[in-house]
């Protein structure tokens, strides 16, 4: 919401604003965070180069946003338009919980 209200706010000045919604990429995020070892930390990811051509094309193209990655990635974030938020929510906490120690 903030990049689709910053993108209105500076229409016309010609600065344009292209949100990248990136889904899980394979970078030092999630070891950084200390949660290499979560299900979203252990599971596969989209390239990081891919995901950055598919924003920069779409910058170039004056697109409002885009969801980076792979097929699966895109269908997740059409998914998500429907789901409830508490359901997002719960989701959520389950793949960024940290590995328990044993």
């Amino acid at each position: 919401m903030f990049a689709e209200s910053l993108r209105e706010e500076l229409r016309g000045t010609g600065v344009t604003v292209t949100a990248l919604l990136p889904g899980a990429t394979d970078s030092q995020f999630h070891e950084n965070a200390g949660l290499g070892g979560s299900v979203i930390g252990l599971s596969k990811k989209n390239d990081k180069r891919v995901v950055a051509l598919q924003g920069f094309e779409a910058l170039m193209a004056d697109e409002d946003h885009v969801v980076g990655g792979d097929e699966h990635t895109k269908q997740v974030a059409i998914d998500n338009r429907t789901t409830p938020e508490p359901v997002k929510a719960a989701r959520h906490v389950v793949n960024m919980r940290p590995p328990q120690s044993e």
